[in-house]
Parts: structure tokens; C-alpha cells; sequence
């Protein structure tokens, strides 16, 4: 992401502002699938899928 925003123009810093957004988006989603799974494991004691039917609609 960040190497395309050199052709755009090196003086423009939305290329980089973009990318760490992406980066903050994703280290949030990745944290909250982390709080999940460790909720399932302290409450059921398994994080195994089949064991798992928590989240099932």
C-alpha cells in the first residue's frame, strides 16, 4: 500500500495514513477474535470446534 503512494506523489501522506489504518483495523479484529476464544476456553474449558457450539445461530 505504502509503495504505491510513491508514484502518487511523495508529498501526499494519505498513501501512509491509509496503511496504518488498515494495520489498526486489523490488529483490532485480531483482538477481539483473541478475547473470543479465550472467553470459550475459561468458560467451556476446550476451544475444539466440534465441542464448541456456542456461536451457533
Amino acid at each position: 500500500i505504502v509503495a504505491f503512494w510513491r508514484h502518487l506523489g511523495p508529498t501526499q501522506v494519505s498513501g501512509q495514513m491509509f496503511a496504518i489504518i488498515v494495520f489498526a483495523v486489523a490488529a483490532a479484529e485480531a483482538a477481539v477474535g483473541l478475547a473470543l476464544i479465550i472467553s470459550i476456553y475459561r468458560r467451556r474449558g476446550t476451544v475444539v470446534v466440534e465441542d464448541v457450539r456456542l456461536l451457533k445461530w
